[in-house]
């Protein structure tokens, strides 16, 4: 089978640390086959510098990109505002869409990518790459063996110290969004469509314009599960030991401190997907299972961190386009996340906990 052939639309950060190393990492299944850099000339190109080595046609316009019969796949990377838009005109040409995060402002605009991509007979995967997280996949393998049954609570963070601008009010603004929208998609992997959502959204930092949030705590209940979920993430936290899961049964928990290695190893250590010791995590960093067993003791061990792959998430979309296998994040999954998303937005301004069924968007 032919390699799938990929454009990505952007040359920032999301680009080079998120998508090119892992198309180019796998040339059984991808070739980069263009990248659309809008500030491109024809002797000064990012692009052009870093990938030209493999033979990467740049363009700087969008059109360019959706009416080349050669380009089966469109990677879109541009900002926030124009992840619709362009999705929109890359599903009409019938091209195959991965859309990064958070895929757009509002749950009615996933829903009109989505039957778009069906009319046209298209692939349109969300990029929820942390989905691929070593601690999300590792806690994932407990809950699925059965050593976290009949759970009571589940708290999953994303905290960071950081001096990120997040903008003005609209659009995708603010930090529920931006990093929510990750902690948000891995609890609908695990428990779907909540009950009820409870919302405190908030200016931590007291930076930027105070309806902005920096900081979040969301609370959802489900109708047929007693756990309690709790997401939450803030930029102004300041811990040697950031708290990543805190998961509890009535006889056994998981704890685990620190984010998932893939994005540091990229960024700051000059790691590739393919190089040996990827995705992996020294012992200091593992998680923490507990039970009281049998005989009223209570017992702990140290659970080896499963190695992240991203690498994994573009050989699932590879396989959605092939016809070999089905995606892992559906849109319908990044459509739900919208949904809680504009519903905690409802929660917070009214200061209520929402029924979720209820509210129409």
């Amino acid at each position: 089978m032919a390699p799938i052939r990929a454009a990505v639309l952007g040359v920032g950060f999301s680009a080079d640390v998120f998508h090119i190393p892992f198309i180019v990492a796998q040339p059984e299944l991808y070739k980069l086959h263009s990248i659309m850099e809008r500030r491109a000339t024809a002797t000064a190109s990012k692009a052009r510098d870093k990938y030209g080595h493999l033979g990467v046609k740049v363009v700087t316009t969008l059109e360019e990109v959706i009416s080349d019969p050669e380009v089966d796949l469109v990677v879109v990377t541009v900002k926030d505002a124009a992840h619709f838009p362009y999705a929109k005109a890359a599903l009409s040409a019938g091209k195959h869409v991965v859309l990064e995060k958070p895929v757009t402002a509002t749950s009615a605009e996933v829903r009109e990518l989505i039957a778009i991509a069906k009319a046209k007979k298209v692939v349109f995967a969300p990029y929820h790459n942390r989905r691929f997280d070593g601690d999300f996949l590792t806690l994932r393998s407990l809950i699925d063996a059965g050593k976290l049954p009949d759970l009571v609570d589940f708290e999953s963070r994303y905290d960071t110290r950081a001096d990120w601008g997040l903008g003005a009010p609209g659009g995708s603004a603010g930090i529920l969004y931006g990093l929510g929208s990750h902690i948000i998609d891995q609890a609908v992997a695990l428990f779907g469509e909540p009950k009820t959502v409870t919302a405190f959204l908030l200016n931590g930092r007291r930076e930027g314009h105070p309806d902005v949030d920096d900081s979040f705590i969301l609370h959802l209940r489900y109708a047929n599960n007693p756990v309690v979920v709790t997401l939450r993430s803030a930029l102004h936290s300041v811990a040697s030991h950031q708290i990543r899961f805190i998961v509890r049964s009535k006889n056994s928990s998981f704890v685990k401190y620190g984010l998932d290695t893939q994005e540091p190893q990229a960024m700051f250590q000059g790691m590739g997907p393919l190089d040996p010791g990827f995705g992996a995590e020294p012992e200091s960093s593992w998680g923490e299972y507990g039970v009281h067993d049998a005989d009223g003791k209570d017992v702990f061990e140290k659970v080896k961190t499963i190695p992240g792959t991203y690498l994994g998430y573009y050989k699932n979309v590879a396989g959605a386009i092939n016809g070999t296998g089905t995606l892992e994040v559906t849109p319908e999954h990044a459509e739900l996340g919208m949904r809680i998303i504009e519903a905690a937005k409802v929660s917070d301004k009214e200061q209520k906990t929402v029924e979720f069924a209820s509210l129409k968007f």
